[in-house]
């Protein structure tokens, strides 16, 4: 009975006789659209979705922004972090530049200065040890 079964899809508005793999196909490929449409419309941030659900954005835009006082205390202690960083030897600043701003991983920086690992670690702490007593002195 499944042998003579008829696989057809629409296509421009007509109806179109096609393979068994084909129709499979065809339809796995919609499904798979409107899965993807889903997903879509639920990661989707817009202005208008928020209204609709009730969420205020303005008030949150206006929660997290960055007061002056804010802004002027990071900035001063950027300015404290630049000249504690700047009292460090040179050994200590390059560690420090390198795992930190670099983002190098302790064990990369070991195979690339050519000393073990736990070594680097030592000294890390030292040297943040070192950055804390400077910053808050």
């Amino acid at each position: 009975m499944s042998e003579n079964k008829k696989y057809t899809i629409v296509v421009k508005h007509q109806r179109v006789e096609v393979s068994k793999a084909i129709y499979y196909a065809y339809h796995e490929a919609r499904e798979t659209e409107r899965y993807q449409n889903k997903v879509i419309h639920q990661l989707e941030l817009s202005l208008e979705r928020f209204q609709e659900e009730g969420v205020h954005i303005e008030l949150q835009f206006t929660l997290y922004q960055q007061t002056i006082e804010d802004k002027l205390i990071e900035q001063e202690q950027l300015q404290k972090l630049t000249l504690a960083l700047a009292a460090l030897n040179p050994e200590e600043r390059l560690l420090i530049r390198e795992l930190f701003f670099n983002g190098k991983s302790e064990r990369d920086l070991s195979a690339k200065i050519a000393v073990p690992q736990k070594t680097i670690n030592d000294r890390k702490k030292k040297a943040l040890m070192k950055l804390r007593h400077l910053i808050e002195n």
